[in-house]
């Protein structure tokens, strides 16, 4: 069985690839140690995943069969078996939980405390003196978090007589409710079955009409049923699918323009409201109330679009505020939020293509344009034809595609021969983004803005937030309106932390551009469980469509580095020379 250490070092590379110190710090542990949990996690996945070591990198999580990786994780994850065990039986004592585990109590102790983190959002796990411990939830809500457990992993319930070949009888069996159609197969079959494995514990007597492809389906699959709990089969399925009736494409739409409205962008297109309307029906017809897979972290995303995590935090605020509808996966909102706007890049910038071959230079100008649409490529044949047109413009990118030598200082220039194929355009995209935000760091992160914030080891994260803020607004440097939007949305959740560095941010409508005030820490704070040695605070305007791109680049800067570096960063220039390699 993996460990909670071989667990949590899968935990730390599914996120992104990491070097063996880094690996041996956060798990702190020696290297011998990590290289010998690498040996027996990859023995144990039995081809399904592997941890690997290409080249120089560090190591990564190469995953070759999701559904058996995430499987044989379950079954060496007893979280799982212990939810079961307490909605099947009720109340449990540590002393039954640890015999029916085969575990020492003293780790049924554990596991039970870490259950209640893990979950504690989604499941309310209570104990009773003299009694044990139980999930504290309504009678449905229990029946829909065994199904959850039941969809994962229906092997989990084989003393109750459930394995997967049963799972996929009822699966496939057909039903004639209309209705029903709108709730995945797969959620009915997991449903069904948990109200079978509960049916000599349910008290309530719904009064719903059992529906005629309910039984079908439970004689299908050679399971008898009472009256009672086939009417609770039919009420819950029942249930589900008017939730999901609810959800109208045209209140989505009005909420999302309404948030786009007020942070001064373009009116949501339709495939957005789309995107949107389908995930929330699923999250009506099919709620998840545990993660069906080791999710992995989505800081990278956040910080390469944090106004689309913006978006979505406050989509959601307004969806729970309308509609009683448990949301899942609500990153995935995130994610249509972020295609939304690549869809509408902003203004162009212009690139400077060298080359003496017209006939070459024509068609790698149609390529570049066509790959990145937020770009307009102009052909010089020579340099001083180059030295000439930067009178009468100001390029981002010179793609030196000739075998002349480019001496102009100020430019960024990039050398690639030939016709420019896919991995060229690649680097093209990469050095762009790059280029953009180093000719303005001077701009958005001065050195006048930074400064020292003396906080004590015992001070919290949202008094330092605060204390910041106040600093910055007595500065004259954030308006009070802006220190307001920045508390209020670090009070938010879903904090945005790039590698130990804290990112508090707002939209401002002070500036039209990007503004960032460096805050040095005297001692580290913890931020959604991660140590924070350095502050920096932004002010980002919605129509600076360009500038946003600055979270991305800090987050691909950033991540080159180990903790050491970071929290080793004593100073503004010490700052800024580790985000300009």
């Amino acid at each position: 069985m993996l460990n909670a250490r071989q667990l949590a070092l899968l935990d730390l590379l599914e996120q992104h690839k990491q070097p063996m110190a880094q690996l041996a710090r956060a798990l702190e542990v020696s290297g011998r140690t990590v290289l010998r949990d690498i040996d027996y996690v990859n023995f144990t996945l039995s081809g399904a995943a592997a941890i690997t070591q290409p080249g120089n990198g560090g190591y990564q999580l190469e995953i070759y069969d999701r559904h058996n990786y995430f499987r044989l994780l379950q079954r060496h994850d007893i979280d799982d078996q212990i939810l079961a065990l307490l909605l099947i039986h009720g109340v449990m004592t540590r002393t039954h939980l640890a015999d029916a585990l085969t575990m020492p109590e003293s780790i049924v102790s554990d596991k039970l405390l870490r259950l209640k983190q893990r979950f504690g959002r989604t499941v309310t796990l209570a104990s009773r003196p003299n009694a044990g411990h139980f999930i504290n939830e309504s009678e449905a809500k229990r029946i829909l978090i065994l199904a959850n457990l039941i969809k994962k992993d229906p092997d989990l319930f084989q003393p109750q007589g459930i394995t997967t070949r049963l799972y996929q009888t009822l699966r496939d069996t057909p039903h004639s409710h209309p209705a029903f159609s709108v709730i995945s197969n797969d959620y009915q079959a997991s449903v069904l079955l948990a109200v079978y494995v509960l049916r000599n514990a349910l008290t309530l007597c719904p009064q719903t009409e059992i529906e005629p492809s309910v039984r079908v389906r439970y004689d299908a699959a050679g399971l008898y049923l009472g009256e009672n709990g086939l009417r609770h089969a039919s009420a819950l399925l029942s249930d589900l699918a008017q939730c999901a009736a609810r959800v109208n494409r045209s209140w989505i739409e009005h909420a999302v323009n309404n948030l786009m409205k007020q942070y001064r962008l373009e009116p949501a297109d339709g495939q957005l409201i789309d995107d949107l309307t389908g995930h929330i029906t699923r999250c009506a017809a099919s709620p998840v109330w545990l993660s069906e897979s080791r999710q992995g972290s989505m800081n990278p995303l956040r910080a390469a679009w944090p106004v689309a995590f913006d978006l979505s935090i406050g989509f959601i605020a307004s969806l729970r505020q309308q509609l009683d509808i448990t949301l899942f996966d609500s990153d995935l909102i995130g994610l249509y939020f972020a295609c939304a706007l690549e869809r509408n890049p902003g203004e162009k910038h212009a690139l400077i293509l060298l080359c003496e071959q017209n006939a070459i230079a024509t068609i790698n100008k149609m390529a570049i344009e066509r790959e990145l649409l937020n770009c307009r490529v102009i052909i010089v044949n020579t340099p001083a034809a180059l030295n000439a047109l930067r009178v009468e413009i100001a390029p981002v990118l010179v793609i030196n595609n000739s075998y002349s030598v480019v001496d102009s200082p100020g430019l960024d220039v990039l050398t690639i021969k030939n016709i420019i194929g896919a991995a060229g355009i690649s680097l093209i995209k990469e050095h762009l983004e790059s280029a953009l935000i180093r000719q303005k760091i001077s701009d958005w992160l001065p050195a006048a803005h930074s400064f020292y914030y003396a906080n004590q080891a015992h001070e919290n994260w949202n008094d330092i937030v605060g204390a910041v803020c106040e600093k910055l607004t007595a500065r004259g440097q954030i308006t009070a309106a802006d220190a307001g939007r920045i508390r209020q949305r670090e009070t938010e959740g879903d904090n945005l932390v790039i590698n130990h560095v804290a990112v508090p941010h707002s939209w401002s409508e002070k500036q039209p551009q990007f503004r960032g005030y460096l805050v040095l820490l005297a001692n580290p704070v913890k931020v959604n469980d991660e140590k924070v040695f350095h502050l920096l605070v932004a002010c980002v305007s919605p129509s600076a469509r360009e500038e946003l791109k600055i979270f991305s680049y800090l987050a691909s800067m950033l991540q080159r580095h180990d903790t050491h570096a970071i929290a080793s960063a004593g100073s503004y220039e010490e700052f800024v020379a580790l985000i300009s390699q």
